[in-house]
């Protein structure tokens, strides 16, 4: 259950994220193209599916948007670099414990049993 709260959290903020990316008005091409990415993104990992690529794609975007590559949309937090960093954060332990049991890549693929040797 921890590790679907956790792909839970990392999925809706992302979604409002890339919510906030899609509202800005007059705002470049590449804020759309974000903004969708985002979404698809925190889709992906809500459901739990393709879970390694996502977690990638996520570290990706928290870091461009952290180190200012790309713009931060205002709707965020102040400025909305340490929100990133924490989805930084998140998605490495996502990506290090993978999707846990309540996930499609658990039903796809098959529950991975960790043995521990004495």
């Amino acid at each position: 259950m921890g590790l679907l709260l956790l792909r839970v959290a990392v999925g809706v903020s992302l979604g409002f994220q890339g919510l906030a990316y899609l509202r800005v008005d007059d705002g470049p091409w590449a804020t759309v193209i974000l903004g969708l990415l985002m979404i698809l993104t925190g889709a992906l990992l809500l459901i739990g599916f393709l879970t390694p690529v996502a977690c990638i794609l996520t570290q990706l975007i928290s870091t461009a948007v952290a180190l200012s590559f790309l713009p931060s949309t205002m709707f965020d937090l102040p400025d909305g670099r340490p929100t990133t960093l924490f989805l930084f954060v998140m998605a490495v332990a996502i990506l290090l414990l993978g999707p846990g049991a309540f996930s499609m890549d658990a039903r796809w693929f098959g529950r991975r049993e960790v043995v521990i040797p004495r």
